[in-house]
């Protein structure tokens, strides 16, 4: 019985881990084109195109609605 507690205990803790990854992986992928356009704007002059700005803020706030989305997915309750 133990052993069944703990494969149970091990899976649910590998789908927790699965959520959190992808959770901080898209979270990072939404939000890297605007950080690299920030910086590309401060640093450089004249570089950043008004619409790869406005592409990277929208990817950056669909983080927002990205994340509840895949906690949804992976929640069990």
């Amino acid at each position: 019985v133990a052993k069944i507690n703990q494969t149970a205990a091990q899976r649910r803790e590998t789908h927790v881990l699965v959520m959190v990854v992808s959770m901080v992986s898209c979270y990072l992928l939404c939000w890297m084109p605007y950080g690299v356009m920030a910086l590309l704007g401060t640093f450089s002059v004249g570089i950043v195109s008004p619409t790869a700005s406005v592409v990277s803020s929208i990817l950056a706030k669909s983080s927002t609605v990205l994340n509840p989305i895949i906690y949804i997915l992976f929640n069990n309750q």
